[in-house]
């Protein structure tokens, strides 16, 4: 991660809880992950009634081992080991292949499965509202974002991301 300061970078774009010590955080989306797998692993293993129990099953990765983790801190569950537990995957396409396959349980994106949910390829494992403090955050270093070009770039940035997507 980039350190906006020694770096002299002005704005930069995180996806997390909007902690950065010393950064001014502004939220600007919260795109909704699903917890998914397939339908014969939830009917043949433990039951599924609360975040917690995913833990009851591997957990499918994405590349840096983070979005598991900043779910869990964002419902405010503790640390756990069994967080890191299951493969990694380098892209989505794959990460939602080995849930279908049975590997685990994925968190993805709900755009990225609609069809395997659809069809039944994928089931939902939790319906758990999103916490939406689990998002995209501009930061800034203090005071840059009082910097004019900075605030317009910002005022953009807010504007682009609430548009309608049939604008895009």
């Amino acid at each position: 991660m980039a350190d906006l300061r020694r770096d002299r970078i002005d704005i930069a774009i995180r996806h997390g809880l909007g902690e950065y010590p010393g950064l001014v955080s502004r939220p600007l989306a919260a795109p909704v992950l699903l917890p998914v797998a397939c339908p014969t692993l939830l009917a043949e293993g433990p039951p599924i009634h609360s975040p917690a129990d995913c833990l009851q099953y591997p957990l499918l990765q994405d590349s840096d081992r983070s979005d598991w983790s900043l779910w869990f801190r964002a419902l405010g569950l503790p640390a756990d080991p069994r967080i890191e537990r299951g493969p990694a995957f380098d892209d989505d396409v794959l990460l939602i292949r080995a849930a279908e396959a049975g590997q685990g349980i994925a968190l993805v994106r709900d755009l990225y499965v609609d069809a395997e949910v659809a069809s039944g390829r994928l089931a939902v494992v939790l319906d758990q509202p999103w916490p939406k403090r689990f998002a995209y955050y501009a930061v800034t270093p203090p005071g840059a974002e009082e910097t004019p070009a900075i605030a317009a770039f910002l005022g953009w940035l807010q504007d682009e991301v609430e548009a309608p997507t049939s604008a895009l």
